[in-house]
This record gives structure tokens, sequence and C-alpha cells, in this order.
């Protein structure tokens, strides 16, 4: 029969498996799930080191998604095939192991990291829909007694739950991925009726991300911003062709038409209800501290971010790039153009954020680049 003692520890246990269960529920974000996860996991299976791997569909390999504690800096870059080492064949067996003396299993390849010794590993597939979407793993008890069955049971009970989870995200992030391609061919395909902004749009995209971390905005603030500069030139749609691939400066008329553009592109953007927080940066990325941009005037108090970080990815692209009346400013010219522009035309903040980048070498398309591909990692393909 079960003490009292051992009634409580497991009625803990299950609490803390149903608080999970409802955090997990609450949130679609891969990386605040496997983090969570891993916090959990640790509350109810104590371990000098803890993991969460994924597997990736299209490589046949898992890799860390989360790694913590003592073992984490030898191991985070490694991708392992399915089916080599103890994850990978838990991965590919979808069958839960603990393994006592791991040096004495002939899976085992050996520790990256000479200042961790691995002893005991307690390894349990994560198996959501009927297929093995990640692994769970732990590595040596902080108590030095190793895993027990007991632990086992812990982990596959937490196991569940967090399958699931991480299932559900990657689909979710997988449509995320979807949208923002759609979003992107929707507005490269209205940037092809205009013959001397080719790449505009990708440009300032890739811009606007490196300023936007220069200047310390979180993973959900970048996603906004790089959504908001994709769609930020979305209303020329409605500009005439004679005034859009006007060979010329244009007239006054003609240039209030243009400048129609950022009020038109927020209109539309408006009726997708989910789509209203990019609007700011639509309506607004021709706004100038000083008062004298448009459509509204506004001063520099009233500006949000997002929009201010577009004005300056957005010029200093215009300016670098052939026009029909005048050519290309070299990159050093613009960034000294920006400087001057600072409190005026530019965000004081947004300005600096510039010339750090730009001082520094990193203001470059292949930086962005990296920087796009970062952010894009987090969300995994199915």
């Amino acid at each position: 029969m079960e003490s009292a003692d051992e009634s409580a520890r497991r009625l803990a246990e299950y609490e803390t498996l149903l608080e999970f269960g409802v955090q997990l529920a609450s949130t679609l974000d891969l990386g605040r799930v496997l983090a969570l996860a891993l916090q959990k996991a640790e509350e109810l299976c104590q371990a000098e080191s803890s993991s969460i791997w994924e597997l990736d569909d299209e490589s046949g390999e898992l890799f860390f998604r989360v790694v913590r504690g003592r073992a984490a800096p030898g191991i985070q870059s490694l991708r392992v095939p399915l089916g080599r080492g103890i994850v990978g064949d838990v991965a590919r067996t979808g069958r839960a192991e603990v393994v006592d003396d791991a040096a004495a299993d002939p899976r085992w390849g050996g520790d990256p990291d000479a200042s961790f010794t691995t002893r005991g590993v307690l390894t349990v597939p994560l198996i959501a829909r009927g297929r093995v979407v990640g692994v769970l793993q732990m590595l040596n008890s902080v108590d030095g007694a190793g895993f027990d069955a007991d632990d086992l049971r812990r982990m596959e009970l937490f196991a569940g739950p967090l399958a699931a989870a991480v299932a559900n995200a990657r689909l979710y992030a997988e449509q995320k991925r979807l949208f923002l391609e759609m979003v992107t061919t929707l507005a490269e395909a209205i940037e092809r009726r205009d013959p001397y902004t080719g790449g505009h749009v990708r440009r300032v995209v890739t811009y606007a991300v490196l300023l936007g971390q220069e200047l310390g905005l979180g993973a959900e603030q970048l996603e906004e911003l790089r959504l908001a500069a994709i769609l930020h030139d979305v209303g020329k749609i409605a500009v005439p062709d004679q005034i859009l691939r006007k060979p010329a400066r244009l007239e006054a008329e003609e240039t209030r038409v243009m400048e129609r553009h950022t009020v038109d592109g927020a209109e539309m953007v408006a009726r997708i209800r989910s789509m209203r927080p990019l609007l700011a940066g639509i309506r607004s990325h021709h706004e100038r501290p000083d008062g004298k941009g448009y459509p509204d005037g506004l001063t520099d108090p009233d500006l949000p971010t997002v929009p201010r970080i577009i004005a300056v990815a957005d010029t200093f692209d215009a300016m670098t790039t052939d026009r029909p009346y005048r050519r290309a400013l070299a990159p050093a010219a613009a960034a000294a153009e920006i400087a001057r522009g600072a409190g005026t035309q530019f965000c004081p903040r947004a300005a600096a954020a510039f010339g750090r980048l730009f001082a520094r070498g990193a203001f470059t398309l292949e930086e962005g680049e990296r920087l796009l591909v970062s952010l894009s990692a987090s969300i995994p393909r199915e």
C-alpha cells in the first residue's frame, strides 16, 4: 500500500503536470513551449543537464532546441542522425530508455566537452500523432544515485503533453512561414510594377531587422517589424502606372497621388484584423520627427518605433539605388545624410543605431540575411 508521503509526492507530480498542460495550451510559441518544458522537467526529475532534441524531417537528424546545465556549452551545436547513439536510437525505435552507465553502452559516442562526464542517461521519445517529433533527455541525476523507474514514469507522463505541444507549435509555425512567403510574394508582385525599385522590399526588410536588433527589439517585435517592412509599400498598388513608372521627377500633383500609398496601404491592411498591429509601420514610415512628413504630420513623441526604423531602412536603400532622375549615392555618402537628418528627418535613436552598425561594417545585406535566417530557424519545417 502506498504511504502518505508517497501519495502526497505523486499528487504533487500530477499537479505539476496539470499546471504544465495548462501553460502549454496557452501558447503556440515553440521557443516558449520548450523552455517551459525543461523547467518543469527539472522540477520533476532532477538532473545535471537536460535537453530537448527535435527531429528535422528533411535531413533525418536530431538537433537541440533547448539544452540546459553544465553539458550545454559543449553539445548545443550537435546534430545526430536518426538511429545513431542513444538519442538517435530512441528516436528511431520510439521506446524510452534508462542507461545507468553511458560509457559501457556501445551506442554512446563520448562527451565532446572534457569538462563534463556523462554517467547516466534518461531518454524519452516525444510522439505525436503516431510519429516521433523529438526526444527529451536527462543526463546524470543530481544525487548521484542514477535514474530509476519512477524517473522514467514521470518523464513518460511528461512527454505526452509536451509532444502534442511541439507538434501543434510546429504546425502553427509552418502556417506562419507560408503566410510570410505569401505576403512577400504579394509585395514583390506589386514592386514589379515599378521598374526602378527591383529588390527594394527585400533590402528594406533586411536593413530594418538589423536596426531592430541593434535597438534591442525582442523576437515578437522583430517579427512585427519584418512584416510591416514587407508591406510598407503595399499601397502602391493603387498608384497609376503613368506616375509609378514615370522616368523623371514627379510634379506636385503626382507627388500627392504617390504619397497616398501610405494611407491606401494602411486601409487595405486594416481590413485584416490579425494584421492591424502592422498599421503604424505601413501608414507612418514617411513621417518625420520634425513634423514635416506625411500623411499625418506626426512629430517625435507620436511616432511608434516600427515606422521610425523603416524610415531609415527605406531611405538608405533609396539613396543607394539608381533612380531615373539621379545616380545612387555611395554607402558612406548615404550614411552621412542619415547622420545629418537625425532629429529632423529621422528618429535620433534609429539614426544612432544605424550609425553604430555602419561604423563597424555590420549594416550590410549579408549580415541582414544571416539575421533573417537565424530568425527563421526558430520556425521549424514539418
